[in-house]
């Protein structure tokens, strides 16, 4: 290096072959120290937007549906855990275990008469219930029966099982933050400990408990709720979806059209501490503004038809399909036949909480 003794400004020698043959040797050995040259990286690592990793895509139900029904023929529930078939983002390797972002999402099944044995882990969980009725969750000692279009949460480390009493198969949509949970190298696991064969955990508390307790704008003033994941077990499918229709006449929102969040009743934040769920209701013949996050969303199709646009790519969905939505993503959706209602799950808790969320609206409204 050479100073300028005016300015004490360092000029940039020349790069003859002589210098790039020793800047090539140099680099060559860092690896062996454990060491790397930022300047040759620093492009890469902090560029001018969000470099996602994760793609759009749509797992249609036409799809999905026949092949978990066949793992329910070949494989028991007692010999997978949970019998789930994961939805992978189709440009994130599959030992990642992504859907999109940091979150995970798969399908579950329960047979008639099928029980899933207790345990708990560090990944908090939602389920969104697809299909059938009369199966159970039990949460921290206390059980709720499902039905179609229930919103069920499973915070960290609480205890749960779940059980089909019903003669109808019970699926659903499971989200879970494992690839979250995992890159903070934070995952636990660990099952009921059994006592004379018993896999599944007592039951502690009266049914509906948590809704009477926590779920009816009212609370016990004796009491507060224990963690920072919300104190209601199961958001019931007829009460949200009649709260989101009683909504239908307001403007709302001209991204999202008529939206709700399932929110912890206590602080009135997100449901989960890393995982936010909605409920929203396309109005038919709507159309929304596209615009983008850098919060990542699954979206599930509860009812009607319609399609979304995301990045310029169209992705046409009905009833039970399943889809996700990158960070920093441009998308907007569309009812067609009617109206459409889509429940969604986010990591924009996290991404809120460090101080990383953006919102931008399309310049031009729409992507078309």
């Amino acid at each position: 290096m050479v100073t300028t003794p005016a300015t004490g400004a360092t000029q940039r020698p020349e790069l003859t072959e002589e210098l790039r043959a020793e800047r090539e040797a140099f680099y060559a050995e860092l690896p062996q120290f454990g060491m790397g040259a930022l300047w040759n990286v620093l492009s890469n690592a902090l560029t001018k937007e969000p470099r996602t990793k994760s793609i759009p895509h749509l797992w249609k139900w036409a799809d999905v549906r026949p092949r978990i029904m066949r793992a329910g023929e070949l494989v028991t529930a007692e010999e997978a855990e949970r019998r789930v078939l994961m939805l992978l983002n189709p440009a994130v390797p599959p030992e990642k275990m992504v859907a999109v972002g940091t979150l995970y999402a798969g399908v579950q099944l329960l047979l008639p008469r099928e029980t899933a044995r207790t345990h708990h882990h560090t990944p908090s969980a939602t389920r969104f219930i697809i299909e059938g009725e009369l199966a159970y969750s039990t949460v921290s000692g206390e059980r709720t029966l499902m039905k179609k279009g229930d919103y069920v949460t499973t915070p960290n480390w609480t205890w749960h099982d779940h059980g089909n009493e019903s003669d109808q198969p019970m699926l659903w949509l499971d989200g879970l933050d494992i690839p979250l949970v995992t890159e903070l190298d934070a995952v636990f696991f660990e099952e009921w400990s059994w006592e004379n064969g018993v896999q599944l955990q007592p039951i502690s508390k009266p049914p509906e408990d948590a809704t009477h307790r926590w779920g009816s704008n009212l609370r016990p003033t004796y009491q507060r709720p224990d963690g920072a994941y919300s104190p209601v077990l199961n958001y019931r499918w007829d009460t949200c979806r009649a709260a989101l229709h009683a909504l239908r006449d307001d403007e709302a929102s001209p991204f999202d059209g008529v939206i709700m969040e399932y929110i912890n009743p206590h602080t009135g934040g997100p449901s989960l501490p890393t995982m936010a769920a909605y409920l929203q209701l396309l109005r038919a013949g709507e159309h929304t503004r596209a615009h983008r996050h850098t919060a990542s969303t699954v979206y599930h199709v509860a009812e009607g038809g319609g399609h979304s646009i995301i990045d310029g790519q169209q992705f046409d969905w009905q009833e039970g399909d399943t889809f996700v939505v990158p960070s920093w993503a441009w998308h907007e959706h569309a009812s067609e036949g009617g109206e459409a209602v889509l429940f969604s799950f986010s990591d924009r808790p996290v991404i809120e909480a460090f101080g990383f969320l953006r919102e931008e609206a399309h310049p031009s409204i729409r992507q078309s």
